[in-house]
């Protein structure tokens, strides 16, 4: 995140922007990230640098991290898939969540593969796509054909947005605009938020105790394979 917030930014700018957009004062916009108003002030004056707490709190109101670091893009994330009108807050994300009881009868049906992807570490991901199961998905997601899978998380390090042993469905498509994606690095699938800047990849894990991490989008040690577009999980 060092390196992130380090560049030359008009931050105390965009911030303003945010607070004009939301028609919020700095006290309430302190209210909502859960800092003081005092710090929301020296952020806006440029007098101290945003937070990694900060800054990944944005996009709990929709805040596009992309746009906030480097200027570019739209404010806002764009909600142009079906699947965010669905929608259950997570935390410090939002993330569409399915109970296998709430999926529609007749849904589309795509295969659970026998792999898993780490939000951690990081574990050997196979080249061949071994399918154990079938499972029901949302049927809007049949639009993908068969360039779509679950797959199984393990780790902690999206909690908690993703714990060890939800499914996550996502598609082989490849790069769609910052989301969630499945990846794989140096031959090892994970599960992690992506976001681009010019000529990187920024890799965030939603667990707060993981930093944030930077790659050339040139490197031929990451593949991003596709992006979540929904998780099942247990609800207890």
């Amino acid at each position: 995140m060092n390196k992130i917030i380090n560049e030359k930014s008009d931050f105390p700018k965009r911030i303003k922007m945010i607070l004009k957009a939301l028609e919020l004062t700095q006290s309430g916009l302190a209210s909502k990230m859960g800092v003081s108003q005092g710090i929301i002030s020296e952020f806006s004056s440029g007098t101290r640098e945003p937070s990694k707490e900060f800054i990944f709190g944005l996009s709990n109101m929709e805040i596009s991290l992309d746009w906030f670091l480097t200027g570019e893009g739209e404010m806002f994330l764009q909600k142009n898939d079906k699947s965010l009108e669905n929608t259950q807050k997570t935390g410090l994300r939002q993330l569409p969540v399915y109970s296998e009881a709430e999926l529609p009868d007749g849904a589309f049906v795509v295969p659970l593969l026998d792999q898993k992807l780490f939000a951690g570490s990081g574990s050997h991901l196979p080249d061949d796509d071994s399918s154990k199961a079938l499972i029901r998905v949302p049927a809007y997601l049949s639009r993908y054909g068969d360039k779509i899978a679950a797959l199984t998380v393990d780790g902690d390090s999206m909690y908690p947005t993703l714990r060890r042993g939800d499914m996550v469905v996502c598609d082989s498509c490849g790069w769609s605009g910052e989301g969630i994606y499945a990846l794989r690095m140096s031959g090892s699938g994970f599960v992690k938020r992506l976001t681009k800047r010019p000529g990187k990849i920024v890799i965030i894990s939603d667990n707060p105790k993981y930093p944030p991490q930077e790659e050339p989008e040139s490197s031929e040690d990451i593949q991003i394979i596709g992006r979540v577009h929904c998780a099942i999980t247990k609800v207890e």
